[in-house]
């Protein structure tokens, strides 16, 4: 074989090569991704979505300045978040859903249909069960997560997340909560608030309920395509 044509054999073969790793990365980043990594990238954007949301609300309804202030700091980081699952998502090609999950609404739903004390102890509550099944969630993918962008995404957030707990945590003895709520108990906080809000009678909040839905989903989804 001549020098020319060994030369161009050389070449031939390099771009070959270059070829077939720059084709193949997508192919291997979307291997070893597993079934946990998904479920949580998923996850943890309809989470965002919602807390995005939720302190939306809390800035409109709140009536300490505690709720406002935690609502504005809610859209701030988690809007952050989101951007960099997004990105993670679209690296490990990742198929993510447009909407918070249908349980996401409906605690949206409740919050909408109370107001004053009651609205700010409630989104307290509701917001300290979220932030603490977050941080599950993210300890499970960095446990059994397999593609390490997704694990570095659940890492990263960790703090962020523990950072917003803290802060609800500490606003509970401002709006007449108790002071610490233990762990695993924010479902019964929840509970607790909402029948302290009762008051007016179950035939109006069943009311309020159905005209929040109804109201929030037409003010909330525009939001949410919007992004």
């Amino acid at each position: 074989m001549s020098l020319r044509s060994r030369c161009a054999s050389f070449v031939g073969g390099a771009a070959l090569v270059v070829m077939a790793m720059a084709g193949g990365a997508p192919m291997a980043a979307a291997a070893e991704v597993s079934e946990q990594d998904s479920q949580f990238l998923r996850q943890a954007h309809q989470g965002n979505l919602a807390e995005i949301a939720l302190g939306k609300i809390a800035q409109e309804k709140g009536e300490a300045a505690v709720v406002r202030s935690i609502g504005a700091r809610l859209i701030a980081d988690h809007t952050k978040l989101d951007a960099a699952v997004k990105e993670t998502a679209q690296r490990l090609q990742v198929s993510l859903p447009a909407e918070p999950s249908a349980q996401h609404m409906a605690a949206a739903a409740k919050l909408a249909a109370l107001s004053g004390s009651a609205f700010d102890q409630a989104w307290v509550a509701a917001m300290i069960e979220g932030h603490r099944m977050a941080l599950k969630m993210g300890q499970q993918e960095l446990q059994a997560g397999t593609a390490p962008a997704a694990k570095q995404a659940a890492k990263s957030s960790a703090p962020i997340i523990q950072g917003h707990l803290d802060m609800l945590l500490a606003a509970q003895p401002k709006l007449g909560m108790p002071r610490a709520v233990p762990a695993g108990d924010g479902g019964q906080a929840w509970d607790d608030v909402m029948a302290r809000s009762r008051g007016f009678g179950y035939g109006a909040l069943a009311a309020g309920l159905l005209l929040a839905l109804a109201g929030l989903a037409i003010w909330i989804r525009p939001r949410w395509r919007r992004r």
